[in-house]
């Protein structure tokens, strides 16, 4: 896997430039295009990043991977599973990505009530939109050092089919996490959820890791890897591409 996420690396910078899209590509992006959206929920009119796989045609149906921290991720990932679906690894996707930083100024004072705001929004705002441009057949979410997916996890287990943490950062909710009454909202419940740590912070997540094992039901279907890897870029796209070939790995899955 690491000499091909080198590889990975070696050929994002060609493929931005030398890919196009179907309707248009963003001067701003390269990769992708970029909407505007307002959102009552949000009380603001946000950018959402979007690529189309290179073989998208309308009506057509498609996972769709929500990228959180977009700013920051959204050229490279994209760019890094148009490849992967290119080697045939996964089936092509429709990518995503989502600036969330501004709507999570949250604290452990009103955690609850911001998390609760970004639930509502894709549940009845972004999700929906994308649902009403594009056919979707499973659904995704990323994020790294953000608690947002594992919260998402446990409270919202029906808005993805799969969730994935990237060395996330469990202090404000350790409560949570850490309760025998963590998993109640999965009780009957299929869920993917992947959670991967570096070394270093390996003991920062132990007791939630113990508490999956313990109190987890059978539906969630969990992965749990840790690295050494030193390079943050290749370790957080290492795991991002780890874990949506593992999604994807299920054949029922793939249309």
């Amino acid at each position: 896997m690491k000499s091909y996420i080198l590889i990975v690396a070696i050929m994002i910078s060609f493929y931005a430039n030398a890919i196009g899209q179907n309707i248009g590509d963003s001067p701003q992006t390269k990769v992708g295009f970029t909407t505007k959206i307002g959102s009552k929920i949000l009380n603001d009119s946000l950018n959402i990043f979007t690529h189309l796989p290179f073989n998208y045609k309308e009506g057509k149906g498609f996972p769709l991977i929500l990228l959180l921290d977009a700013h920051t991720s959204f050229k490279a990932f994209s760019a890094s599973t148009e490849l992967m679906a290119y080697a045939r690894s996964i089936p092509t996707s429709i990518i995503v990505g989502f600036p969330q930083y501004k709507y999570a100024d949250y604290d452990s004072s009103n955690i609850d009530s911001k998390m609760d705001i970004i639930a509502r929004f894709f549940d009845n705002e972004l999700l929906p939109y994308l649902e009403s441009k594009y056919n979707i057949t499973q659904t995704i979410i990323w994020g790294q050092g953000t608690e947002i997916t594992t919260y998402l996890m446990l409270d919202k287990p029906d808005l993805f089919n799969g969730y994935i943490a990237d060395v996330p950062d469990l202090n404000l909710i350790s409560g949570r996490v850490n309760s025998k009454d963590a998993f109640a909202n999965l009780e009957d419940k299929n869920v993917d959820y992947f959670i991967f740590s570096s070394k270093a912070e390996e003991s920062q997540i132990q007791l939630f890791l113990d508490n999956i094992k313990a109190n987890a039901p059978k539906g969630l279907n969990w992965h749990y890897s840790v690295s050494e890897e030193p390079n943050k870029i290749i370790y957080f796209l290492n795991n991002y591409m780890h874990a949506i070939e593992l999604f994807f790995l299920d054949k029922e899955r793939v249309e």
